[in-house]
């Protein structure tokens, strides 16, 4: 929409231009007053992405975790691209929990973008071997004999589950680091109550659970 507006304006400004200069000059005039104002009302109308429902550019890793994910997802369009021509049932499940893999990766960090780091590190580390060994499957799978072809297709899936296997490792360091954040936090919570001499309430799902010896357990039974 910004994109849209920003056109219309550029053309009224253009035609104005070319209106109040006249002859070559208000037509270059127009041309370039039309291009720029596109440009720019296009960028400043654009809506910003979010991250974990914060806009990207207030968060302070917010444009790191912007670029991995649009590099993580060009990443998920080569492999895709790859996926269409090739035959081979096997290796096209193994490309598919790929993907999933690192669309859960690149949730991972749409949620919480202080992970991004991990994400980084899965791209800078795997991304140009995947395509690579896909890109060298699909050459043997097309142009070599089937005694070449079977031996390349096993090493493909060996590779694919590799590829797997560190992706859910990246997203469990991800998890894991969050969990153990959480944990920290919880514990700093109680060291501050125990100083205030306050006691912690009791978890709602122990709360409603009737006690040990309780009249009302079995209530309703004869």
């Amino acid at each position: 929409m910004g994109y849209v507006l920003g056109a219309v304006i550029g053309v009224a400004a253009g035609v104005a231009c070319v209106v109040a200069l006249g002859g070559v000059a208000g037509i270059v005039a127009g041309l370039a007053a039309a291009a720029l104002l596109y440009l720019g009302v296009g960028q400043l109308l654009k809506p910003e992405r979010k991250l974990g429902g914060v806009i990207a550019s207030m968060l302070p890793d917010g444009e790191a975790a912007t670029r991995r994910i649009d590099e993580a997802r060009d990443l998920m369009h080569a492999v895709s691209a790859r996926r269409e021509r090739i035959s081979d049932a096997a290796v096209l499940r193994e490309i598919d929990d790929l993907l999933r893999d690192i669309e859960a990766l690149v949730a991972c960090v749409e949620a919480q973008p202080s992970t991004y780091r991990r994400l980084a590190h899965f791209l800078s580390t795997y991304r140009d071997q995947c395509v690579r060994m896909l890109d060298g499957y699909l050459g043997v799978e097309r142009l070599s004999t089937p005694e070449l072809v079977a031996g390349a297709r096993e090493d493909a899936i060996e590779g694919l589950c590799a590829l797997s296997g560190a992706a859910q490792g990246e997203l469990a360091r991800a998890t894991g680091a969050k969990a153990t954040e959480v944990e920290a936090s919880s514990e700093a919570i109680q060291r501050l109550i125990e100083m205030d001499g306050y006691a912690p309430d009791a978890p709602a799902d122990a709360a409603a659970a009737p006690a040990a010896g309780d009249p009302a357990r079995g209530k309703g039974r004869r």
